[in-house]
């Protein structure tokens, strides 16, 4: 289990990551290119994903994370390079690449380990402590960005360059999962085929997928916006780093637990989705920087359920297509994101960042509201 810990700080030790996006306001990008940077990782995400988990069901898991590795080298190659729009879209496809070669290929492997093991029931647990090490490698970005941010964003770039080289070696250092599909068997595009049929034929897989998505989209999606909140607010980086420790602390913890609550009936969770949706609203209205408190809360709910989700689509899924239907789910993730990143620019655009977060709360608290009544509706007529 140590490499598998191993690699997952590797993958979330990213210097610039709890400041990138307000890099990107202070180096002048607008809220439309912004949006447009995002969007390019987003979409690279969404292209490439279902065929990374494809190839890594056919192939080698490990090196399909260690090819996302060396591709997050190439995005901070261009960032230190080309410190400009251009080089910031071409570092976020790179970046995307590296996402679509991560996002359920890392879980699939864990799960067959685990599987091969005879403790496929501990998966959850282990998951949820691998998340909790991404949460402790965000948190000691976070430390050092705010260390490192009076000598400018150079040195965090730089840093994080490094800590991707480190993690090509981490990746290929992954035990060897019990291969998915032999060498000889079926081709890549009819097992593809499968995975998505797997995905169609089964209601279950299909709901706990779309709301899986749904919490991704909107959790780990919109928090990329946090710093910006705060340069909002009027907080100096400094400052924001620190709010992001604290945001990454209460992640940690929610992913630690997450198991504890894997029992509860959905609909609990799809009141905590509007809820989520409820301090988002506030913060926006408000806008003042205490108000990043709730903004801490809203992650660490989005990632509890998050990885409650993750353990239940794991437990449904067969292992020959384990890593596909997770890149499925990654794809609606992608197709969520696309569109929230897009939403976001043009409100922001037209009018401000505020009002662009006042918009997603409020969407946040209706999907949660429909998802609770879509399941009481279902189970209506037998209680009759």
């Amino acid at each position: 289990r140590t490499r598998l810990y191993l690699f997952r700080f590797c993958n979330s030790f990213t210097l610039i990551f709890p400041l990138y996006v307000a890099m990107f306001v202070d180096i002048g990008l607008s809220p439309t290119q912004i949006s447009l940077c995002l969007t390019a990782w987003s979409v690279t995400t969404f292209l490439c994903q279902t065929f990374a988990g494809a190839a890594a069901d056919r192939w080698s898991r490990r090196l399909v994370l260690a090819f996302g590795q060396v591709a997050f080298t190439g995005c901070f190659a261009l960032w230190w390079a080309f410190p400009n729009f251009v080089g910031i879209f071409a570092g976020l496809v790179l970046w995307g690449l590296k996402s679509a070669s991560t996002q359920g290929v890392f879980e699939a492997l864990v799960y067959d380990e685990l599987k091969a093991e005879g403790l496929a029931e501990d998966y959850l647990n282990v998951i949820g402590r691998a998340r909790a090490v991404d949460s402790l490698g965000f948190l000691a970005s976070a430390i050092g960005a705010a260390a490192l941010t009076r000598y400018g964003y150079g040195p965090a770039i730089a840093g994080s360059l490094a800590a991707a080289v480190v993690g090509v070696f981490a990746a290929l250092a992954l035990p060897a999962a019990p291969k998915a599909v032999a060498s000889d068997p079926i081709g890549y595009w009819r097992r593809l085929s499968l995975g998505l049929g797997e995905v169609r034929r089964r209601p279950a897989v299909l709901a706990v997928l779309v709301f899986a998505a749904c919490v991704a989209t909107v959790g780990p999606g919109l928090q990329e916006y946090w710093p910006v909140y705060g340069r909002g607010v009027g907080l100096g980086l400094p400052a924001i780093s620190l709010i992001v420790c604290g945001q990454y602390i209460v992640e940690a913890v929610a992913n630690l637990t997450a198991w504890r609550l894997r029992g509860l009936h959905a609909g609990w969770f799809f009141g905590a989705y509007a809820v989520m949706g409820l301090f988002l609203s506030a913060a926006a209205a408000v806008w003042a920087a205490p108000m990043m408190a709730l903004l801490i809360l809203y992650s660490g709910g989005m990632r509890l359920m998050d990885a409650v989700f993750e353990g239940r689509l794991q437990a449904l899924i067969p292992t020959e297509t384990r890593a596909t239907i997770g890149a499925v789910k990654g794809l609606c993730t992608q197709i969520g994101m696309t569109s929230l990143f897009t939403l976001i620019g043009a409100v922001a655009q037209a009018a401000s960042y505020r009002a662009a977060f006042g918009v997603i709360g409020a969407l946040v608290i209706l999907i949660g509201a429909g998802w609770l009544a879509g399941g009481w509706l279902r189970q209506k007529p037998s209680a009759a």
